[in-house]
């Protein structure tokens, strides 16, 4: 017995001895971002997503707090505020500065160009490619500014390979466009308009001034009386109309999505039985359409149609491994290209504590930059 209770308080002391830590420190947990391993890591801000998604309405950037907010939930808001505003920076398009262009105007992917500036007979894996690329108009004319969508990608069929290329807008009609080798075998450039800018122009106006694309029809029925209107998934202008018969709302119990519906003349909102897909409604002028019009869409550019020769890598540099440490991203800069630092060395680290670019020679890293 006398084993036992010594046993027992064995557990206990250290238990007793963390709860009165605990009352004496009462310190709130402190949540820290960790610093960037290089200088080329730049730290985005830190938000609480799914907090930032409850509070904010995604369809207003004005957030309005009650006064009986306390203050630590006012400060969460203003940062949920701050994600929001980034966010629209980043997803910030350039926009055509001609006002109504005609579908003349617009970019013409059989017109516009592009070709390879560092064209050399030989490259080797590890090497990058640079393209430049000229957006023109229908007659021809270079464009001087941009907004265009462009799509490019580096290949070879036979190997059934393929990377995407980062593309630089420069918002005066050229592109520059950097693609990684990354196969030691022959590699093709292909360089597609996916839509001229003067078509993001079109879609983006649309999106904003009639976002409803697609229309449904609502059903309602009590006994013999039938009666079917519009419904959608969201109040929009044509949903709305004049306002007076706006609008039934049926929300879901378990996701809290709501269904509008324009009120029936004659039965009331319960009487709501189904839906069906009603149909498209599109209202783009006839020369919107010819802007969007689908032989000006997803079109392969004609240019520089040479191989590019990519050989192996014949340097000694270790192959990655289960053991090999994994390296840091960078980012969506460019590559370094003039001589290596030590600030260089962290994407590129290996066991060894040595990092190297393609056609440098290695150099030793301090055992302070290993992670």
């Amino acid at each position: 017995m006398f084993v036992l209770f010594k046993r027992s308080l064995f557990f206990l002391i250290p238990f007793f001895i963390v709860i009165l830590y605990l009352i004496r420190n009462p310190a709130s947990t402190k949540w820290t971002v960790p610093k960037p391993m290089s200088r080329h890591l730049t730290p985005y801000p830190v938000f609480p997503h799914r907090r930032c998604i409850q509070l904010l309405n995604t369809t207003h950037s004005v957030v309005h707090f009650p006064t009986s907010q306390p203050s630590s939930t006012i400060k969460h808001v203003l940062n949920c505020t701050e994600e929001w505003d980034f966010l629209l920076e980043m997803l910030k398009w350039p926009s055509p500065t001609i006002e109504n262009p005609t579908p003349t105007e617009a970019t013409d992917p059989r017109k516009c160009t592009f070709t390879v500036l560092n064209w050399k007979d030989n490259y080797i894996v590890g090497d990058f490619v640079n393209v430049s690329v000229v957006a023109r108009n229908g007659r021809g004319v270079p464009k001087t500014y941009g907004g265009d969508f462009f799509q490019a990608k580096l290949y070879n069929t036979e190997l059934k390979a393929s990377t995407f290329g980062l593309v630089v807008d420069h918002d005066n009609g050229t592109y520059s466009v950097s693609f990684a080798l990354l196969w030691p075998s022959p590699a093709h450039v292909s360089i597609r308009l996916i839509h001229s800018s003067e078509a993001v122009q079109v879609l983006n106006r649309h999106r904003e001034r009639d976002p409803d694309k697609v229309f449904f029809t609502g059903y309602f029925e009590d006994g013999d009386i039938k009666e079917n209107v519009v419904c959608n998934a969201m109040k929009s202008p044509r949903l709305v109309g004049d306002g007076s018969r706006c609008c039934c709302e049926h929300r879901d119990p378990r996701s809290g999505e709501v269904w509008f519906c324009r009120r029936p003349t004659s039965l009331p909102c319960s009487a709501l039985v189904y839906h069906s897909m009603g149909g498209y409604q599109a209202q783009l002028s006839t020369k919107e359409s010819k802007i969007l019009d689908r032989g000006n869409t997803n079109i392969v550019l004609p240019g520089s149609s040479s191989v590019i020769n990519v050989f192996a890598q014949h340097t000694d540099i270790r192959t990655c491994g289960p053991a090999t440490v994994v390296p840091v991203p960078h980012t969506f800069e460019a590559p370094p290209t003039g001589p290596l630092e030590e600030h260089d060395c962290m994407p590129f680290l290996s066991q060894q504590n040595t990092c190297r670019l393609v056609g440098q020679t290695p150099i030793n890293c301090p055992v302070s930059l290993s992670w």
